[in-house]
């Protein structure tokens, strides 16, 4: 496994805005991991058009947000990215989920961008990103219950982006709830690695940060949903700084009320029309677990959506390519059950 310096990480950065000054490197010196907010949100029923629009609405929210940042869009034609400038991305993504037929249930949908320094795409970690991903109506039929996710999002946001206004993100989550209609999902401090590549090759070196950070989420992209399939009942992945769930699960958690005067009083409980938003305290911490800090907001909501985490793996967890003896599936039970 990389061997990391640990302290000269951490005396770069005293504010939760300096992450954005941290890059850490491969063995061959090469830019691999860099530190932000991650947004990852679930979705039933995905093979619907309706959803899909709202995915789409999300993405152009995304480009609105970052217009000056968003460089290159991931066409469907090829498999190199194009540039964004002058194109009507949105209404290529749009004419593209129409021209699916109707009652195609083998085809599934995916939307990307992409924001490069200086326009140009490198093989590194991409600062601005968001990706969706909406699986088929075929894929329902693995599904242990029609209730869990079909469809994901994940996004970055820069750790400054904020400005130390936390509530910027509870604001976008909360509009992006009212939008895309999520089933459960997270946003909080997280690892920022390359998009359009496997996460093999980074996991050993991203590993010992999520280890010793308990506040940071891994972007795993699809492999969480793709593990979960077998849950026969409305599941979460895990909790961060913000934690989405829906109607239907709030209700197996004894409902809003219960749900409140169960959680720490730093906490508080944010109704959207859907479901609520649990935020885990004033502000994201990144919980350095060897200096003994210990998030008692994270540790309180994780112990209240505990019930609806799903944990039922086989062999395989959501850190594939760890490097021996370490093990896929027990590393992955240990990190989903961090604040326990």
């Amino acid at each position: 496994m990389t061997e990391i310096d640990y302290n000269k990480i951490l005396s770069e950065f005293r504010t939760i805005s300096d992450l954005t000054k941290l890059t850490i490197a491969d063995k061959r010196g090469n830019p691999a991991l860099q530190f932000g907010f991650v947004l990852k949100l679930y979705f039933s029923h995905a093979y619907d058009n309706d959803v899909r629009m709202q995915l789409i609405r999300l993405i152009e929210d995304y480009g609105r947000i970052f217009s000056d940042k968003i460089t290159h869009y991931m066409p469907y034609d090829g498999n190199r990215l194009k540039p964004t400038k002058g194109f009507d991305y949105i209404g290529y993504f749009t004419d593209h989920m129409r021209s699916i037929p109707p009652e195609e249930r083998v085809e599934g949908f995916d939307a990307e961008l992409y924001g490069f320094a200086k326009a140009v795409d490198r093989d590194e970690p991409t600062p601005y990103h968001i990706g969706v991903v909406a699986r088929p109506a075929i894929a329902e039929k693995r599904l242990g219950n029609k209730n869990n996710a079909l469809g994901r999002l994940e996004a970055y946001f820069p750790a400054d982006w904020p400005q130390g206004d936390y509530s910027k993100l509870l604001t976008v989550l909360s509009r992006w709830a009212a939008i895309g209609q999520p089933i459960h999902g997270t946003f909080g401090l997280g690892l920022v690695m390359e998009e359009g590549a496997g996460r093999g090759p980074f996991v050993d070196l991203a590993f010992p940060f999520l280890k010793r950070f308990a506040g940071f989420d891994y972007p795993d992209l699809s492999l969480w949903r793709v593990r979960s399939e077998a849950a026969t009942t409305p599941v979460i992945r895990s909790i961060n700084w913000l934690t989405l769930i829906d109607d239907e699960r709030l209700e197996m958690i004894g409902g809003i009320d219960k749900t409140r005067d169960a959680l720490n009083a730093a906490c508080s409980v944010h109704s959207y029309d859907g479901g609520v938003i649990v935020q885990a305290g004033p502000e994201p911490k990144i919980g350095d677990i060897n200096r003994g800090e210990i998030l008692d907001a994270y540790r309180s909501v994780a112990e209240v959506l505990k019930p609806l985490r799903f944990e039922d793996f086989g062999r395989r967890g959501i850190f594939e390519g760890l490097s021996p003896p370490l093990d896929d599936k027990d590393e992955t039970l240990a990190w989903l059950r961090r604040f326990d």
